[in-house]
């Protein structure tokens, strides 16, 4: 079950996802821009596969060019809240302390945490 669990909502950008939709980043551009590492290739296979499990729904707004699609979490995905906001008051008590683990020193870490309850927006602008 575990396994599964990591295969809908883990990985490096699901979850970061799945918070910019909760605060209503939910058009690709906006995503794209919140996450500028991440490539537009990736983003959309992500998407693809939120959709498929059922945590977000993907909602055409404007069907001519140029297109625009809204996506909105879907009951199961907004059953993750939650833990959503669970893990980030978790990133933000413990990544931010002044006694990182030396793992998160050596690796940067999630460098843009401390700024996540208060602007989604920046949520990888440092990381």
């Amino acid at each position: 079950m575990m396994t599964r669990i990591f295969e809908m909502i883990g990985g490096k950008w699901k979850p970061i996802i799945l918070y910019l939709i909760q605060h209503d980043i939910n058009r690709f551009g906006s995503l794209k821009r919140s996450m500028p590492r991440i490539s537009k290739k990736v983003l959309t296979e992500q998407l693809r596969e939120l959709e498929e499990d059922q945590l977000i729904a993907r909602r055409i707004v404007l069907a001519h060019p140029p297109q625009i699609i809204e996506y909105s979490l879907t009951s199961t995905g907004i059953s993750l809240r939650q833990l959503i906001d669970e893990m980030v008051r978790w990133g933000v008590t413990h990544l931010n302390s002044p006694h990182k683990p030396e793992w998160i020193r050596l690796t940067g870490g999630v460098s843009s945490l401390s700024t996540l309850t208060d602007q989604p927006k920046s949520i990888c602008a440092g990381g």
